[in-house]
């Protein structure tokens, strides 16, 4: 059974009269498990909270669209791009249409993982490195690698018949840096990946990052879970151009590739702990013409620096050595080598349990992390609250209080709503 028919497990719980455009009649969800409401919270949220939360007509089309199998593949790519706009939405009422989507899709993605044999679903790999590093060049090659064939629908690559992983749709996430006075965003990366663009089987999102560190915005890993909802196999997340201390990116992905152009770093660079430390691979990107020579000596010192790189007792890769490539967008070349890497990774930590505990560790972290932003909107949004706000930023300026006492006398006047 499709994850439409798990998802319309949920008609008998939400007001029939804001179903209209939804074909439920031959649906059968006898195979699901019982299910008493559906809300944007979890089913430990009190009733008072939720009760009067529903999804609308127009949420409910785009969900059921989004996990119709049977549906074409432009009409689910549509979907999701409303779907996504949806998710990064801050109007209140459409935060709340997206928690409702959101949770119904997770209820629904574990019940087909459950019954389908515990697969691990899309595979999540990130992009991470310094500005110039050329990453949306080498997820243009990378992609049309992967998918095999390009836009005018010519292999790239030959079929391999004992490949464990052959992924036939992908997305990309790529976040674009927002401006720290306007707030806008060029949205601009897309325009490096015309072929990718274009093809069929590939979904690119460009989002801003809305003043986010780390890499990634807020709502990263909720989009993630739309285009896997979508049915994308891979799921690319290219950052903004990162420091090294920027490692939020590894809390959205299942695989973190660090990309160095050449003359990146010597050694010290290697054993720095921050976002070298957590990826799981590195590489020395743009290693053609003159810079040839260069990118062989950046990465010799990669590959003797990280072999001394130690792992806490946290660290679950267990099995992997973090392999140093060089490659070029350029000349397209090592782009083969990375994607083999790629899927042993999947494999290796796939057997030994490592992919499973990282996905845990990872809803745990983002579940802090909304906390965080549902508590900054409602503390902007609520009347009183701005007064206090507007009252203790005026303190601050005179230098009658710390920025310490005035934040807990914030959430003091927060709690006491």
């Amino acid at each position: 059974m499709n994850l439409l028919c798990r998802i319309n497990r949920l008609r008998p719980t939400i007001r029939p009269t804001i179903w209209p455009a939804c074909d439920l009649g031959a649906i059968a969800f006898s195979n699901l498990p019982p299910r008493s409401t559906i809300s944007a919270s979890t089913s430990t949220s009190t009733s008072n909270s939720t009760s009067s939360k529903h999804l609308t007509e127009r949420t409910c089309k785009i969900l059921t669209t989004l996990m119709d199998k049977n549906a074409s593949r432009q009409d689910r790519r549509l979907a999701l791009s409303r779907a996504v706009t949806l998710v990064e939405s801050k109007e209140i009422r459409r935060k709340e249409q997206a928690e409702i989507m959101l949770q119904a899709i997770s209820d629904a993605l574990r019940v087909e993982d459950v019954q389908e044999g515990g697969t691990t679903g899309a595979f999540r790999v990130g992009f991470a490195g310094p500005p110039g590093a050329g990453k949306s060049s080498f997820i243009e090659k990378f992609g049309l690698h992967v998918l095999g064939v390009d836009a005018d629908g010519r292999r790239t690559r030959d079929e391999d018949p004992n490949s464990s992983f052959s992924p036939s749709t992908m997305s990309v996430l790529s976040i674009d840096p927002s401006s720290s006075y306007s707030g806008g965003s060029i949205l601009g990366d897309k325009t490096r990946m015309p072929e990718l663009s274009r093809h069929p089987e590939c979904f690119i999102r460009p989002s801003p990052s809305s003043a986010n560190l780390g890499g990634i915005n807020a709502y990263t890993n909720d989009v993630i879970q739309l285009c896997q909802a979508g049915g994308y196999d891979l799921v690319v997340v290219e950052t903004v151009g990162v420091g090294q201390s920027e490692v939020e990116v590894d809390k959205a992905v299942d695989m973190l590739i660090l990309l160095v152009p050449p003359g990146g770093g010597d050694e010290l660079q290697g054993v720095k702990k921050g976002i070298v430390e957590v990826a799981d691979m590195l590489i020395v990107n743009k290693a053609d013409g003159e810079l040839y020579t260069t990118a062989r000596h950046t990465c010799a010192d990669y590959r003797g620096a990280v072999k001394w790189q130690g792992r806490g007792k946290s660290d679950i890769r267990e099995g992997w050595s973090v392999p140093v490539l060089m490659a070029s967008a350029k000349e397209n070349t090592g782009v083969d080598k990375v994607w083999d890497m790629i899927k042993k990774f999947r494999e290796v930590q796939s057997g030994n349990g490592g992919l499973e505990e990282k996905r845990r560790r990872q809803g745990k972290y983002w579940m802090w992390k909304q906390v965080q932003e549902i508590i900054k909107l409602k503390t902007e949004r609520d009347e009183e609250l701005r007064v206090k706000a507007k009252t203790l930023d005026k303190a601050l300026m005179e230098g009658k209080v710390t920025p310490r006492l005035a934040a807990t006398q914030l959430m003091e006047a927060f709690f006491d709503r």
